[in-house]
């Protein structure tokens, strides 16, 4: 999940196996390093050839699995700006409630970003939308939700 595949994805590019969650997947201890050799789009994903896959029929054990990139490889976001991996985990507070839960998931939906929360009696999906979100403290890891009758009670 990134803005700029064609950096992440470029040739030379070193990308790591894992899972959704950021684990990387380890042989002997260490992260498999993959070398990206070409990488370009199709359809609404990406087609990514790398060099320590060398057939098809290995490619296919590969499919629908994550690529990882070494997050000193990327920039920091903008001021307003938030990665999206960054907001798994984090606390969601709604304005003058406090805590009700914390980012279980993201997901990307035709409208936009929505948050899976989980709180104590459920997993509601929070849209990434102006009028809902607050604001984000990324150093505090909360994210405050402003308070909509029904969203998280």
């Amino acid at each position: 999940m990134t803005d700029a595949p064609d950096v992440i994805f470029a040739s030379g590019a070193v990308v790591y196996a894992g899972d959704r969650d950021g684990a990387m997947t380890l042989q002997d201890d260490q992260p498999v390093a993959l070398t990206v050799e070409d990488g370009r789009p199709m359809n609404k994903e990406w087609l990514v050839r790398v060099a320590e896959v060398a057939d098809r029929d290995l490619a296919d054990l590969w499919r629908g699995r994550y690529l990882l990139v070494d997050v000193t490889r990327i920039p920091e976001p903008d001021e307003d700006d938030v990665y999206v991996f960054s907001m798994i985990g984090m606390d969601v507070h709604v304005e003058g409630r406090g805590s009700v839960g914390h980012v279980r998931d993201v997901y990307e939906a035709p409208q936009g970003l929505l948050l899976e929360v989980e709180t104590a009696t459920g997993r509601p999906l929070v849209p990434w939308h102006p009028g809902i979100i607050a604001h984000v403290d990324e150093a505090a890891r909360v994210i405050v939700v402003k308070p909509l009758e029904g969203l998280l009670e």
